[in-house]
């Protein structure tokens, strides 16, 4: 290993209130991080880490005469005070200045180098941020309701001025199924395009940018590809729900697989018979 300069950062043994990341904890998360990655270069690790444990006020001041904050030091020093934690679980491989997990240590002295390159970048995109944080799910959940039963009453409410211009004789059969008969039909209003036939639409509404990801339950997609003729997707983005104001984008269910990719983030496990 190269010789670093070893930084004792006061507030590490002293000042607990002005950091909550000792390098132990750093340390534990480091090695999740490279085990999820596979390796990683130390300006990769710190980007990560800065992405997932999110330091702030003090920890993310820039140490005087120096490029690093105090968390990227801290993450820099695992290497310079040879930290017990991090190196008993992640190899440093010298020839490329990189830490790899042991897996992938093994993994590259049985592997031709092209098919070891593969297999890191598929290891690299299936990388998901696991770090523990305390949430408070009753106002997170009580949040994205709020969120979710305003953006659904605006496109309700696009949907009345649509159909009132273009097809005023259907105008009494809208239905806002989600409010009116409760969720698990697997969409949220029922309304008619230009022809006049039925279209169901599902409404999926963000206080950010369009391109923010969303979830779709196991009725939902199952309804979608029952479907996919007549289903719509109803983005709703920026929307600020003071005002109750946002953006809507539709999209049609034939055009779902092409506009959208999809992820698994949970799995339901049963016992096997």
């Amino acid at each position: 290993m190269k010789n670093c300069e070893k930084i004792k950062l006061k507030h590490e043994k002293g000042d607990n209130n002005m950091s909550k990341f000792t390098e132990s904890k750093i340390a534990v998360e480091a090695v999740k991080v490279v085990e999820e990655y596979g390796e990683l270069t130390m300006t990769e690790l710190i980007s990560i880490l800065t992405k997932n444990m999110q330091p702030s006020g003090h920890d993310m001041q820039i140490i005087t005469n120096r490029k690093d904050t105090y968390f990227s030091q801290k993450v820099r020093n695992l290497r310079s005070h040879s930290n017990k934690i991090f190196f008993n679980n992640v190899y440093y491989d010298a020839t490329t200045d990189k830490y790899v997990s042991y897996e992938c240590k093994n993994m590259k002295n049985n592997l031709e180098d092209k098919v070891y390159k593969n297999r890191i970048q598929q290891k690299k995109n299936k990388a998901v941020v696991f770090y523990a944080r305390k949430l408070d799910y009753e106002r997170i959940n009580k949040e994205r309701k709020l969120i979710g039963d305003a953006g659904e009453e605006l496109v309700y409410n696009d949907q009345i001025q649509y159909v009132k211009k273009h097809m005023p004789e259907y105008l009494n059969n809208i239905r806002h199924v989600s409010k009116l008969d409760g969720d698990g039909a697997g969409y949220d209003i029922c309304s008619f395009d230009t022809e006049g036939k039925l279209i169901y639409i599902e409404v999926k509404s963000t206080t950010g940018k369009k391109e923010t990801h969303f979830y779709m339950s196991a009725s939902e997609y199952s309804f979608y590809e029952l479907h996919k003729e007549s289903y719509v997707i109803a983005r709703v983005y920026e929307f600020e729900n003071g005002t109750k104001t946002g953006k809507i984008e539709y999209i049609a269910g034939t055009a779902f697989e092409s506009t959208f990719e999809k992820e698994v983030s949970a799995y339901k496990i049963v016992y096997k018979e």
